[in-house]
């Protein structure tokens, strides 16, 4: 979709989020104006094979390395928009599979019975698609895209009616869909430490927790289905013990930031998954909650809640897990959970980009104001490299960072023994997000730097800044000219 229709559609659900979201006209929250596009325009939003293309060039990495993107309530996109507070209940609008396709490799799957032979997707007393069919686009993402590992959670959804002989039916439901793909070997220690490369390369692609309440008077025909049943017969482990993760319960932005970065701090690589829940939970506190609520002002909708945490708060202003992840981007981070994920494009970027090679800024120009006109190039190389995070991520939040409506950015970089460019026309709301996978998206070109040339000119075009480049005994510095 161009950005003038993505603005208007923008402008449309802004006009319509007080209407949809007070109680007094949407008194059964119906799912009628959730919002479908990003608070900021980023242009990437599709990583499907990022871990298969990580192994290439780190085939060393494993799991325990990595900072892993996941969803919160996964299938609850499949809950009927007409359903009575469908708009509460639902915490994705896009598909487990198109989830996947945008970086997701944790998958919160909550299931309880949905009839006497059915098992289904639950949020609360919602009641979504069939586990089948989630479990159908999971195998499908898996033979499309073999070199990428998926964590999957199966949680019995707190409340719902599930029945023992519905539980079993669940569980054969993942063993028969996903079969040899399950790595079964019941060893912690080996799956956080284990190549990716070497899990993908023996069939193994998919890693099956089971959250506690599963547990729960589970017996069939006098068998007791335990931890070690469960384990022994279909190699799924107890994600307690497998994976720390902890809800936070809370609707306040810094108290989650707050409590995250806690958690991250005293609980990060301890021997077994950490699942950081950067979740907000809708609640009411007391009247002038429910006042808000009546009005408009305040919102039981987690997609409205989102936006506190994924839009700039005003212009020229940074969103507030923007700012989370820039200040914090060193800790060590593992899984990452969130709702609604195509509203957090730029966040999945740096996310999935903080795995890769080092990005190291050579150079980088600015030209402020308009294009068609000359403009003088100003260096802007030691700011733009502040920016960039665990040495492997360009985050560049342009309003904040550079104050101004309109500009042209010109850079040089080098990923991996090679040098490129790219320039990059922006406004004030632009988020710049480059690492080693997503940069040949965007643009950048490869800088030919012959054996045995010893300096060179090369103009990146589109109205950027040209670029000169010198090489003494190896070592390859820039300079700069401004384009007439």
């Amino acid at each position: 979709m161009n950005i003038p229709s993505r603005y208007w559609r923008r402008r449309l659900e802004t006009a319509m989020t007080c209407p949809s979201t007070s109680v007094g006209v949407n008194c059964c929250q119906f799912a009628c104006c959730i919002p479908s596009v990003p608070g900021i325009d980023f242009p990437i939003g599709l990583y499907p094979d990022w871990m298969g293309n990580l192994i290439q060039s780190c085939p060393e990495v494993a799991l325990a390395d990595l900072v892993i993107p996941g969803t919160h309530d996964s299938g609850s996109y499949s809950i009927d928009g007409f359903k009575p507070f469908a708009a509460v209940g639902r915490t994705q609008n896009v598909s487990v599979l198109e989830q996947m396709h945008r970086g997701a490799r944790f998958l919160d799957i909550r299931v309880a019975g949905g009839g006497k032979d059915l098992v289904s997707i639950w949020h609360g007393c919602l009641q979504g698609a069939s586990l089948d069919a989630i479990l159908a686009d999971v195998h499908s993402f898996c033979q499309d895209f073999p070199n990428e590992f998926l964590i999957i959670e199966l949680v019995a959804e707190f409340g719902r009616d599930f029945s023992p002989e519905q539980k079993l039916k669940c569980l054969d439901l993942v063993k028969e869909r996903l079969g040899d793909k399950i790595f079964v070997e019941d060893d912690i220690k080996k799956v956080l430490t284990t190549p990716v490369k070497q899990l993908t390369d023996s069939g193994k692609q998919v890693c099956v927790l089971v959250h506690n309440r599963m547990y729960e008077k589970f017996e069939v025909d006098g068998v007791d289905y335990n931890e070690k049943q469960i384990v022994e017969k279909y190699g799924f482990f107890n994600s307690s013990a497998w994976m720390r993760s902890k809800w936070h319960n809370t609707r306040e932005v810094n108290q989650l930031m707050e409590w995250n970065l806690e958690e991250v701090k005293a609980e990060g690589k301890k021997g077994k998954f950490l699942n950081n829940q950067l979740c907000l939970t809708p609640g009411v506190a007391g009247a002038k909650d429910i006042a808000n609520l009546v009005l408009g002002w305040g919102s039981l909708q987690p997609a409205r809640m989102v936006g506190s945490m994924y839009n700039p708060p005003q212009k020229f202003s940074t969103p507030l897990l923007h700012t989370f992840f820039q200040k914090n981007a060193d800790e060590n981070w593992n899984i990452v959970m969130l709702d609604y994920i195509d509203l957090c494009p730029a966040l999945m970027s740096l996310l999935v980009g903080f795995n890769f090679s080092p990005f190291e800024i050579v150079l980088a120009t600015v030209q402020y104001g308009n294009p068609n006109f000359y403009r003088p190039s100003m260096s802007v190389t030691s700011k733009v490299q502040s920016h960039v995070l665990r040495n492997k991520v360009l985050f560049l939040n342009v309003g904040k960072d550079f104050g101004t409506n309109f500009g042209t950015l010109t850079l040089a970089y080098r990923v991996r023994d090679k040098y490129y460019s790219i320039v990059i026309h922006f406004d004030g709301s632009s988020t710049i997000v480059l690492n080693e996978y997503n940069h040949m998206q965007a643009g950048s070109k490869e800088i030919p730097i012959a054996d045995g040339e010893e300096e060179g000119t090369f103009n990146p075009l589109g109205g950027g800044t040209v670029l000169n480049w010198t090489k003494t005994d190896g070592t390859v510095e820039f300079d700069f000219d401004s384009p007439f």
